[in-house]
């Protein structure tokens, strides 16, 4: 008997992630030398990682699939990483770890080299997970090896759809709400551009307006199902499947359209008196295609990543159009990798917000890969009664919670390859996530300087509010609340009269802006600089953000004492900048009126 699978299978028209029951005994702990092998396997393949002499070896992606056949391998320095494939012994002699089938020799191949520097080794045939583990011991025994660990395939997080709430609740005004519409006062997300990593985005009118060139991300010609490789057609092209194609015992299921139903819920176009609305409605979308037939590698995932945020990836032209936030609907069993951990704090570097779906088991989030990153903003579904969804993950892991159970957004009508646009109800953390990206997209727009990501993730978490129906085994800091997120952002750059700011700092060439709010009457405005080192110049102007052409006042003194007045202002709003001739920092600014 071999190790239990555990699936993360199909449900009709998408996908869901399932828990099966693990089972020891009977014949399979009556098996002998051999059976006792493959039962250590399997019982490290849930929970351990190895230190090897030469490198570690990271067990816990076997427990993805019942057959792995792509594997990853990090290197301890550049020397090793610049060979042909980064190891010194030859291929033939690490074949030698699994053994022959047929009397033939397990082939490998080095297919590529990530953009974070590890390389991707594909065999010539899948292996069960005993052959998958010597073969990765082998790899790890090599002197220029720090680390080794299977490419697992993830899937869309998609829990079955419910089709009696064929309406945006989500954007209502209940407690169990986004609480989107007063935000919408302020915001709808123009200038944000959010990316969509998920199954590539089908042609659809009411997102259209908004969908910048993406690019396609999967290497694999099967799991890609368009006959190339990687390409600028981000265009879903359907991850239906036979029955049994996805592993042994799968059901045949259709496409999902997945990534278009993601997207509509991020950035579908408003007030086009068509269809349905987005949560941040004037936001661009950037569609990558990382999820095809049976799920998607997350070296393709991670490529994804680094690429949307305005990273570097080989072979791949630059991205002319980096994200603010990026939407994660996926996911797969098991810890955090080391690949997708890297390339999510790439992202967060660079200043990309990280919004992951939480998962789809109703267990630990910690379970849930890449909702357990670090820096990421993981995402809980919840009902239109403001409970935990009965699928979603849960735990301390989680950042915040969101609706996500029947919600509706666009589609497509076709059941394997593209066909009409249409309009569907799916449940799932993976529809909670995008509706964060949104209000993440409406922060960052009313942000006058933009946000960190650590900034983006306090002020939601601040801003929430308590979900309606207590959450027990945790959904994070409650129910993400847009319009107080978006309040809170504005009220960051707010200057109240005679209340000073403290420990300010840019460097050299950077700005920083606020704002103050006018009262009719008001006899003047005086806006001071002062303190700290280095050297900022101040700027005021009304109803526009200042530049270095256009002021209404500017005062560009050597240091850091400056000073602006504008006599009898009209009532409205005035925006500072503070623009640093040198780099500054520990300045303080007050607004007098």
């Amino acid at each position: 008997m071999q190790c239990p699978r555990i699936r993360r299978g199909v449900a009709v028209p998408a996908l869901r992630v399932i828990r099966v029951p693990i089972s020891w005994g009977g014949r399979f702990m009556r098996q002998s030398t051999v059976g006792a092998v493959r039962y250590a396997a399997c019982v490290c393949a849930m929970a351990c990682v190895f230190q090897v002499s030469a490198g570690e070896v990271n067990l816990q992606g076997l427990a993805s699939g019942s057959s792995h056949q792509r594997f990853i391998v990090s290197y301890k320095d550049r020397v090793g990483s610049t060979r042909a494939t980064g190891l010194s012994a030859p291929w033939g002699e690490i074949a030698r770890a699994v053994p022959r089938r047929q009397g033939r020799a397990l082939g490998l191949s080095a297919m590529r080299r990530l953009s974070a520097g590890p390389m991707l080794l594909v065999a010539d045939r899948r292996l069960d997970r005993v052959d998958s583990e010597s073969l990765m011991r082998r790899l790890a025994a090599d002197p220029t090896v720090k680390r080794v660990e299977v490419d697992v395939l993830m899937r869309p997080l998609l829990a079955p759809n419910d089709p009696g709430l064929p309406q945006q609740w989500a954007m209502g005004t209940t407690t169990a709400s986004l609480n989107v519409r007063p935000a919408w006062d302020r915001t709808t997300g123009k200038g944000i551009v959010v990316a969509v990593i998920d199954t590539g985005i089908t042609a659809h009118p009411d997102l259209a307006a908004n969908v910048l060139p993406g690019y396609d991300f999967i290497t694999d010609p099967t799991v890609a199902g368009d006959g190339n490789g990687r390409d600028n057609n981000a265009a879903d092209q359907g991850d239906w499947s036979a029955a049994n194609a996805c592993g042994a015992g799968a059901s045949a299921s259709n496409s999902s359209w997945h990534g278009t139903h993601v997207a509509g819920i991020v950035a579908a176009v408003g007030n086009n008196a068509a269809g349905v609305v987005g949560t941040a409605f004037n936001a661009k979308l950037l569609p990558l295609r990382v999820l095809g037939k049976c799920g998607g590698y997350m070296s393709d995932i991670a490529d994804a990543i680094v690429w949307a945020s305005g990273g570097k990836v080989t072979g791949v032209p630059a991205n002319p159009n980096p994200a603010t936030v990026i939407n994660l609907s996926l996911g797969g069993y098991g810890s955090c990798s080391t690949i997708i951990g890297n390339a999510i704090t790439g992202a967060v570097t660079r200043g990309t917000a990280v919004v992951v779906a939480a998962g789809n088991s109703n267990m630990d989030v910690a379970t849930s890969m890449p909702a357990n990153c670090a820096n990421v903003i993981a995402v809980a579904a919840t009902t239109s009664a403001g409970a935990k969804a009965s699928f979603s993950n849960f735990g301390k892991g989680v950042d915040i919670a969101a609706p996500g159970q029947a919600i509706i957004s666009t589609l497509n009508s076709g059941t394997t390859v593209p066909a009409n646009p249409a309009y569907a109800v799916y449940s799932g953390t993976s529809m909670a996530a995008p509706h964060v990206a949104g209000v993440v997209a409406l922060m960052q727009s009313v942000a006058l300087n933009p946000l960190t990501p650590a900034t983006v993730e306090a002020l939601l978490k601040s801003s929430a509010r308590p979900l309606p129906v207590a959450c027990a085994p945790g959904c994070g800091a409650g129910l993400v609340n847009a319009d107080g997120a978006v309040a809170a952002v504005i009220n960051a750059t707010l200057l109240t009269s005679n209340a000073v700011r403290t420990g300010l700092s840019a460097a050299i060439g950077d700005s920083l802006y606020y704002q103050v709010k006018v009262p009719a009457g008001t006899r003047s405005l005086k806006v001071t600089l002062s303190g700290g080192s280095g050297n900022a110049d101040l700027s005021l102007r009304a109803n526009a953000l200042p530049t270095d052409a256009a002021f209404g006042c500017r005062s560009m003194l050597v240091g850091n004492t400056e000073a602006c007045t504008l006599t009898a202002p009209a009532a409205g709003t005035y925006y500072v900048r503070l623009k640093g001739t040198l780099a500054f920092s520990a300045v303080n600014l007050v607004a007098t009126y």
